[in-house]
């Protein structure tokens, strides 16, 4: 492959690169190119020119020069075939795929990375959809009295500097009445809070530092008790080491 072509994004593997040739696709298909001079243009201004793929009908850039284009590094990892825009995060795992110490609160009421009824369904904030997380469906029973909070324990025992994520209602209780709030808390202290959520407002990222911290507790809460269900989501919820 050529040199100009190197991390191409392109969803097929391009053997050979030549002005309206004939190349072979890493499926044994046969497929033709064409190169074109392009302009990179940013706001209006005149970044680069640069050689690019025209295939069936798409354009594709190399992925180095378009992120450069915005003004944006790159990195692409063969091993892992993951390409990285802009400041590269650092090693995280997904809070839904973490073992949690313990539950307090109705057990069968939280849920994670999606929800179970119907089964599949995703954690969606104001149209935004999230393929990891936390949920938790409050006041959900009027006769219940112990519906309204629930929290989640984690035992991050110093190994974590950031957890991050968006938080919010999901849509599935978007016209309810209650209000809902998110409590962080590490080894007792509270590191973060957001009260008066309300379905329909747009998620809200977080960024909390859990340097140092050996227990981690999630407070998923609803203002009223009166059987006015809440669903909040915690999603895309990262331990950054």
């Amino acid at each position: 492959m050529k040199d100009k072509v190197k991390g191409l994004v392109i969803g097929v593997l391009i053997g050979s690169l030549l002005t309206g040739a004939t190349a072979f696709a890493g499926t044994n298909t046969k497929i033709s190119v064409v190169m074109e001079n392009v302009k990179m243009m940013f706001n209006g201004v005149h970044k680069s020119t640069t050689q690019s793929i025209v295939y069936n009908g798409n354009l594709y850039v190399p992925a180095k020069t378009a992120a450069q284009t915005m003004g944006e590094s790159f990195t692409y990892d063969g091993k892992s075939k993951t390409a990285s825009f802009g400041t590269k995060a650092g090693t995280f795992k997904y809070l839904d795929e973490v073992s949690y110490a313990r539950i307090d609160g109705r057990v069968d009421n939280v849920y994670f990375k999606n929800w179970k009824h119907p089964d599949g369904l995703k954690f969606t904030i104001a149209n935004q959809k999230y393929l990891h997380g936390i949920g938790a469906i409050l006041d959900s029973y009027s006769f219940y009295n112990d519906d309204e909070i629930v929290s989640v324990d984690y035992n991050l025992n110093g190994g974590y500097k950031k957890l991050t994520g968006f938080i919010g209602i999901d849509d599935y209780t978007r016209n309810s009445k209650n209000l809902g709030s998110l409590v962080i808390k590490g080894d007792g202290e509270e590191l973060f809070r957001k009260d008066e959520m309300k379905g329909g407002d747009v998620p809200e990222k977080i960024n909390v530092d859990v340097t140092g911290v050996l227990k981690l507790q999630i407070f998923f809460e609803a203002a009223l008790n009166k059987g006015e269900q809440l669903d909040i989501v915690l999603g895309e919820a990262k331990l950054i080491k």
